[in-house]
């Protein structure tokens, strides 16, 4: 009797699968929602909806929507906007919002910005009022680029102001998990 061999393929299959699985645990890789926890021990976080200081309409509930989300993602505590019976609230207060067109399409129309976004954001232990961590300045910058023809570029406004909060939330996600 001829004892059963696996076909080469499968075994380097096996092998690379074994690899691949070995080369993650030992790089730190985690999936989405097995993140570090909160800085200074905080079990369960409130975000209210940001105070809005500029002109642009409804960013801070664009804002605000983008940073729960992106904690509720990356943290294992539960996050709400429900300041009730939490460890910590976040607080964040949009200050200004600008744009810089860095390119130019061909009739003279801008077609690439920089945009540029300032956040005072705290977070405070909800009995004490403690802060845990506070940046007054914290500033996000992106290049956002918009459609070159003039007539379909104010449809875009509300999708690049969508990608930009996403992509604050993430950074200010980032730089408090960090701590």
């Amino acid at each position: 009797m001829k004892p059963c061999r696996r076909p080469p393929n499968v075994v380097w299959f096996l092998i690379l699968a074994l690899c691949s699985c070995l080369g993650t645990t030992v790089c730190g890789y985690h999936v989405v929602g097995s993140s570090r926890n909160l800085p200074g021990g905080v079990r369960s976080l409130a975000i209210p909806t940001f105070t809005n200081q500029t002109r642009q309409f409804r960013i801070e509930q664009q804002l605000t929507a983008a940073v729960l989300k992106e904690f509720t993602l990356r943290t294992r505590v539960p996050v709400g906007s429900k300041t009730d019976g939490v460890d910590a609230v976040l607080l964040g207060e949009v200050r200004s919002i600008s744009s810089s067109p860095v390119t130019f399409g061909t009739d003279a129309f801008a077609s690439a910005f920089l945009v540029t976004v300032q956040v005072a954001v705290k977070l405070v232990r909800a009995r004490e009022g403690t802060v845990i961590w506070e940046n007054p300045d914290f500033f996000y910058r992106g290049r956002y680029v918009l459609n070159k023809n003039v007539t379909e570029f104010f449809s875009e406004e509300n999708a690049a102001v969508g990608r930009l909060a996403g992509d604050l939330a993430a950074s200010l996600a980032s730089t408090i998990l960090s701590r």
